[in-house]
């Protein structure tokens, strides 16, 4: 054993050296050298000489793998697959399609259910209801709007607010979250944005002489706003009430705004009306009656355009909102970096109030989708030294200049239509501006406006106020209404940059609130709104008339033993406040719910008057249907004289005149202080501001008396105590309701967070407010005059003080 383990080891090291060839040794050193240097190999060469055969392998395999049973669907990533893709070609991406449509042609002859047919898949049919689907999104919108409008910001608003369609527009009515109070505090603190494009516009074109003449129809006699010299050369905004043509007091047409162009062509001048959807239409027929019958010269004719949808518009309210607006609309286009423009000199501002009302200021700005977002930076409220002595200067002289651009050559800006229009179709893309968003060599650069690509967007900023919404000036009467509440901004633009311009003053701060926060802010600062506090207007009939038929559905949809039972409390007119029947007029509006006294009663009490009625017969019958069809009859229309119509006092100088007479110490000139000639002598002050010239020539005591007796005046109701009033409520004049002591009617009530009480807006026939300063002058108290408002269900009466609006 020990002798084949040494001969294995022998056999292994090899022959001794001295058996060896000569040269060995020499040979096995040259072999070892040769297999080091084999060992490194450069594969970036190997692989490039090798390259073709390298690519043939590829493709080879890629052939074998797609020529075998996989389809055209299989080959994509799985991120990429769909269970379906198989039957819809469309789904798989374009560089396959063409081979998945020739497997589907061959699986197709090759079937015996698709055999001499045009159909490549078993698939059912679509039905009806998928063929008639819009084929876009954009289509879908499209045929949504049918009937109907929608604003630029409505897909916006859909997400986040309740829409309801009202004067042919679609309108956010109020946001889907809590924002009662959010809003009052946005509005008082912070600033509050509401999409007014809703709005209409008309366009006026004619010779100046011609557009005064028309107007001074549809004006009251005494209204000069327009001919004044800060609002006809376009400064300012006139604030202006309408009238049916020669009706003056009579006939209201409703509230509206006007605006001159500021640059005109010779012999040509442009106005803009802003007027409430819910009269724009009675408006613009009366204007056309009224140059239908007057149209003889030929070189006094004026056009009439709608323009409402050439343009976008937002109301800014709040403290903040001039600062908002200089967050926004800091890169304009017409000032140099050392020239700060208007809009940056009033920056600082601590409420827009400190401003003239009603004034314009004309801007035109880069596309402000460049440097979205936008913020306010605190560092540039605090202004210089330089900046308070020009900021002085302007609040002492407004530039007369402001509603002109400052450019090298006359600039309409937003008056011209058409060239707003192909700024539009020469807007860039949103897709151009983020791929230019992606070269910024520090992600979120905002990016600086191109002379060559970006267009600029004319503007318009209105100083608006308690005129916009009372259609009068207001001077010794504006210390009434809470500063943060009433005053604001309305910035004016082209068509097309509303989402834009919105997304910009949403990021920036403002709270975006609904039609109905957007009244109780109205309400909150004293105003009247329209057309809810409007009487006597055919929108207020037909705003009035829908809400109290809500109202009467609701009531109707309770059981009869959990309804308000209003006769037994005294209430004949529980849904609406019937003016007519308080002013002496016969019927009830068309608009108005049909509702009848037996309607009201409870069924109990409605089945024994059935029951007593078979006993007594025909006669309680006949009563009852006299009684039924006064109701269900409309208003009578007005007669020659116009004294069957009511007529509401509206303008501060008749407001003032009214509220002397009530808080005078004066006595009526007549041993009987209620006759009618005693009411006559009382107002006539008020009378002699109301009578037109036609009027004043044709004295008629008649007349007179009766024009008075159908006058309805609006007062702002304080509660004294504890209680809110309700809607609808009666307005008496003294606290035990007694027949005939009703003299007005709530219109609107709330709780008002900036007084802490109850307030409401309500509306007082003239005849009436005279009786209670009769009563108050027996006992001496006509400054300290109050009015008492019922409640409908039982409750305490509320006193309350009050105050007459414009």
């Amino acid at each position: 054993m020990a002798d084949n383990s040494e001969d294995k080891k022998r056999k292994a090291q090899g022959p001794p050296e001295s058996a060896r060839p000569r040269g060995a040794k020499q040979g096995s050193a040259s072999a070892k050298y040769t297999l080091g240097k084999a060992r490194s190999v450069d594969v970036v060469g190997f692989v490039e000489a090798r390259s073709f055969e390298i690519n043939a392998l590829q493709r080879s395999l890629e052939n074998a793998r797609s020529q075998g049973n996989t389809r055209a669907f299989q080959t994509l990533p799985r991120h990429l697959r769909r269970r379906a893709a198989s039957h819809n070609v469309k789904r798989i991406p374009a560089r396959l399609r063409e081979k998945a449509l020739s497997e589907m042609k061959k699986s197709a002859q090759t079937s015996k259910a698709l055999a001499g047919t045009d159909r490549l898949t078993n698939a059912k049919k679509s039905s009806r209801y998928k063929r008639r689907r819009a084929r876009s999104v954009r289509q879908e919108y499209e045929t949504r709007q049918t009937g109907k409008r929608w604003l630029e910001t409505h897909v916006w608003h859909a997400k986040r607010m309740r829409m309801k369609e009202l004067w042919g527009a679609m309108i956010a009515e109020t946001p889907n979250e809590r924002s009662h109070r959010a809003a009052y505090r946005a509005a008082k603190e912070k600033t509050y944005i509401q999409d007014v494009s809703y709005f209409r516009t008309l366009e006026l074109v004619g010779s100046e002489d011609a557009i005064v003449g028309l107007l001074r129809q549809l004006t009251p006699p005494n209204e000069l706003t327009l001919l004044m010299k800060p609002y006809i050369g376009g400064a300012r905004m006139a604030p202006l009430t309408l009238y049916c043509a020669g009706s003056y007091p009579l006939s209201l047409l409703g509230p509206a705004t006007a605006l001159w162009e500021p640059i005109s062509d010779a012999g040509q001048r442009k106005l803009w009306f802003r007027l409430h959807p819910a009269n724009a239409d009675a408006i613009k027929l009366e204007l056309e009656r009224v140059m239908d019958s007057t149209s003889d010269d030929n070189d006094q004719d004026i056009q009439i355009k709608d323009i409402t949808t050439d343009l976008v518009s937002f109301e800014l309210l709040g403290g903040q909102s001039t600062q908002m607006l200089a967050a926004v609309l800091s890169q304009t286009v017409d000032c140099a970096d050392s020239e700060p423009s208007l809009l940056q000199i009033i920056r600082a501002i601590p409420s827009p109030a400190v401003l003239p009302e009603s004034v314009v200021i004309a801007l035109r700005i880069h596309d402000p989708r460049l440097e979205f977002p936008f913020k306010v930076n605190p560092e540039r409220m605090v202004l210089s030294q330089d900046e308070q002595q020009q900021l002085q200067d302007v609040l002492l002289h407004w530039p007369d200049n402001a509603a002109v651009l400052d450019g090298q050559g006359p600039d309409a800006g937003i008056w011209d239509r058409a060239e707003c229009a192909s700024a539009l179709e020469r807007r860039t893309s949103e897709h151009a501006l983020n791929k230019r968003r992606e070269q910024q060599l520090v992600p979120g650069t905002k990016l600086r406006p191109d002379s060559g690509v970006d267009v600029t967007v004319p503007l318009l900023l209105v100083r608006t106020g308690p005129e916009a919404m009372l259609g009068s000036r207001v001077g010794r009467t504006a210390n009434q209404y809470i500063d943060t509440l009433a005053h604001g901004w309305t910035l004016i633009a082209p068509h097309g940059w509303g989402m834009a311009l919105w997304m910009a003053l949403n990021f920036v701060g403002a709270r975006a609130q609904g039609l109905t926060e957007r009244h109780h802010i109205g309400f909150e600062a004293g105003l009247p709104t329209f057309p809810a506090n409007w009487p006597g207007t055919s929108a207020y009939d037909e705003w009035t008339g829908s809400a109290a038929t809500a109202l009467y559905q609701k009531w109707q949809r309770r059981p009869p033993g959990k309804r308000v039972n209003y006769l037994k409390f005294g209430i004949n007119f529980p849904f609406y406040a019937p003016f007519h029947k308080l002013l002496g007029l016969s019927g009830v509006p068309e608009a108005y719910p049909q509702v009848t006294a037996d309607s009201l009663e409870c069924r109990m009490k409605r089945l024994r008057k059935i029951t007593s009625k078979k006993k007594e017969g025909c006669h309680s019958n006949q009563m009852d249907i006299d009684e039924d069809a006064e109701l269900n009859s409309t208003v009578a229309s007005r007669s020659s004289d116009g004294t069957s119509d009511m007529w509401l006092l509206t303008g501060e100088l008749l407001a003032t005149t009214a509220a002397s007479l009530l808080t005078g110490t004066h006595t009526a000139p007549h041993e009987d202080p209620a006759s009618p000639a005693a009411f006559l002598a009382w107002a006539a002050p008020l009378l002699e501001a109301v009578r037109s010239p036609n009027y004043k020539s044709n004295p008629d005591t008649t007349r007179d008396t009766a024009l008075l007796q159908h006058c309805l005046v609006r007062v702002r109701l304080v509660c004294v105590g504890r209680g809110v009033p309700a809607e609808n409520a009666p307005i008496c004049t003294s606290l035990a309701k007694q027949a005939g002591d009703t003299i007005g009617f709530v219109m609107t009530s709330s709780f008002s967070l900036a007084r802490g009480c109850g307030i409401a807006v309500g509306a007082c026939s003239l005849y009436g407010l005279y009786q209670a300063w009769l009563s108050a002058a027996e006992s001496k108290q006509q400054k300290s005059l109050r009015l008492t408002v019922q409640s409908l269900d039982g409750s305490p009466s509320i006193s309350t003080s009050f105050v007459v609006l414009p």
